[in-house]
């Protein structure tokens, strides 16, 4: 790696101790002078005692704001290297400044990552990069986004909060660097390729507090480590921010996409699934079939009142995750209101649904639903489809057929009414 050190130099510059000097012999000379002059003068007592007051003030603050001046140019004379490493650093994290300011907090956390990477490998050179977020409930640090081809299948992957470079980094809460990779190959879930030779960890702070780390592996290892510490501080200060507003971005789509009691997706990400199925669909009608189903839970007022709405919140839970288990990967299952859940099954015809309902209802038949220790009952569900083409082309129209068809198998069923077993005792 090359050594930023002699770029970021700079010659000794006196221009600060020369006005704070000047300012101070200006002032020194005006003071005295004021001072007799208010003494001689023929103005009252009280006058005189206040301008004399204002000028000792005015010498305060003089002298207050000159030192504070000369600590900073001394500061500055002592590590010039930092005051250039944060010059360079605005000049060449432009291009993360303008993304914030065009884009704000609307960039999910992997374009970012592949952003700030980008950005950074200009003033820090590294083969690749991985992101770590904080799991604080789970005390590790998760994977989040990897930047190279030698660490695919990484994401996901999770550490000890204290494992490796990262987690050194992370309760540091100071960049560190791993010269020969004896504490970055020391995580044995994590395979570092051979051709890495150092590694390096920022950690990301807000508010004094560490939620992530961005690590970097290195070609070769910094022939100025220290001034490398140097310039990884300044990138941590200015990327935590921007990994910060991407975290909290997806967040609130998260949040604003999501049903909170089932984690599935919520109405509004349903439309919007569906209306990008149903536009390839449109552009391969014969190619591309689509069928959508509309389900409820048959009772499920009369369990509400019958076991209170903690169970009924449950039951929903429930049948959330048993319908997951029973649908294809490629299909899409959402909660809408109440108790009811929408299903988009891509590339199914009529009699593809059909199979898919005759599957789901014969693994609820095969499953009672536990109570508590003394009571269960079977849960038993009504259907309603609608296929693209035949029953609709647009998204309310096939909505509007699904909900006709489940009204209609509600009518035609003559037992509407959750199915209680008798009681037993464990």
């Amino acid at each position: 790696m090359k050594n930023l050190g002699p770029s970021l130099m700079r010659s000794e510059d006196q221009t600060p101790h020369i006005f704070v000097n000047v300012s101070l012999a200006l002032f020194g000379l005006f003071a005295p002078m004021a001072t007799f002059l208010l003494a001689v003068s023929p103005l009252n007592n009280e006058i005189r005692i206040a301008g004399l007051a204002a000028v000792a003030v005015v010498y305060a603050v003089v002298c207050v704001w000159s030192f504070s001046k000369l600590r900073e140019a001394n500061r500055s004379e002592r590590n010039p290297a930092r005051a250039d490493t944060d010059s360079l650093l605005d000049s060449q994290l432009d291009s993360l400044d303008d993304a914030k300011y065009f884009f704000g907090s609307s960039l999910k956390s992997g374009d970012m990552f592949r952003l700030v990477s980008s950005g950074v490998a200009e003033i820090f050179p590294h083969r690749s990069a991985i992101l770590f977020l904080a799991d604080r409930d789970k005390d590790v640090l998760r994977i989040s986004e990897v930047g190279g081809d030698d660490l695919s299948g990484l994401t996901g992957t999770e550490i000890a909060t204290d494992a490796g470079l990262s987690g050194l980094a992370f309760l540091s809460g100071e960049p560190e660097i791993d010269i020969d990779m004896a504490l970055t190959r020391s995580v044995p879930t994590i395979e570092i390729p051979s051709a890495v030779k150092a590694s390096a960890a920022v950690p990301l702070i807000h508010e004094g507090a560490t939620f992530g780390v961005l690590q970097m592996l290195l070609a070769d290892p910094p022939e100025d480590a220290d001034n490398a510490r140097l310039i990884l501080d300044s990138i941590g200060v200015r990327i935590s921010p921007l990994f910060l507003g991407a975290i909290s971005f997806e967040r609130s789509l998260s949040n604003a996409m999501t049903d909170h009691l089932t984690s599935l997706p919520n109405e509004r990400s349903f439309f919007m699934v569906l209306e990008n199925q149903l536009a390839e669909s449109q552009r391969f009608r014969d190619e591309r079939p689509l069928t959508v189903l509309a389900i409820d839970i048959k009772g499920f007022d009369e369990l509400n009142q019958r076991f209170g709405h903690a169970s009924g919140d449950k039951v929903l839970q429930f049948v959330a995750e048993k319908l997951r288990t029973e649908l294809r990967k490629m299909d899409f299952l959402a909660r809408s209101v109440n108790d009811e859940f929408l299903i988009i099954l891509p590339t199914a015809i009529d009699e593809t649904a059909q199979e898919i309902v005759t599957r789901i209802n014969e693994a609820f038949n095969q499953l009672a639903y536990t109570v508590d220790e003394a009571q269960q009952f079977y849960i038993r569900l009504n259907f309603g489809s609608a296929t693209f083409w035949r029953d609709g082309e647009t998204a309310k129209q096939l909505m509007q057929h699904a909900h006709l068809k489940k009204q209609q198998s509600k009518s035609e069923e003559q037992d509407n009414v959750i199915w209680f077993p008798k009681e037993y005792v464990n």
